[in-house]
């Protein structure tokens, strides 16, 4: 895994804790030759992000695909927040070999069934950064 050498970048250890933090982020793939997103529930209890998929035949498309995934958070009274951004190949992969990651490990409030399949996304590359989003004056939200 790499990260960027930016000022506001986060260690791959803060990228990873981040993106354990929150439940839901973006998968990003290309729809027609045009940039698409989606977004999903995810776990990521190793250097792997894992969507469920519910057994939905939509996310076979992905298997053996390079594909980019991101979450973030902002705080709505600072604008404080993070981004960080995987990039890898994706797979499929069958619900015994993941439940756990969202079950018991408290990395995701989601239950899934064992019979459940998964999108597993091995992260290759990961970036993030901290930033403060600005506020223009007069702007009270």
């Amino acid at each position: 895994m790499r990260t960027s050498g930016d000022g506001g970048a986060l260690t791959v250890t803060e990228c990873v804790r981040a993106l354990r933090s929150v439940p839901t982020g973006r998968l990003l793939y290309t729809e027609d030759a045009l940039p698409a997103v989606r977004l999903v529930t995810f776990a990521a209890p190793r250097s792997e992000i894992v969507i469920a998929t519910e057994n939905d035949d939509w996310f076979g498309r992905f298997d053996r695909m390079f594909v980019a995934f991101e979450a973030g958070r902002v705080e709505s009274g600072t604008r404080a927040g993070w981004s960080v951004v995987v990039l890898g190949h994706a797979r499929i992969a069958t619900g015994s070999e993941y439940p756990s990651g969202f079950d018991h490990s408290g990395l995701a409030p989601w239950t899934v069934q064992s019979s459940d399949g998964y999108l597993v996304l091995d992260i290759e590359d990961v970036t993030g950064r901290r930033m403060t989003l600005p506020r223009l004056v007069g702007d009270h939200r």
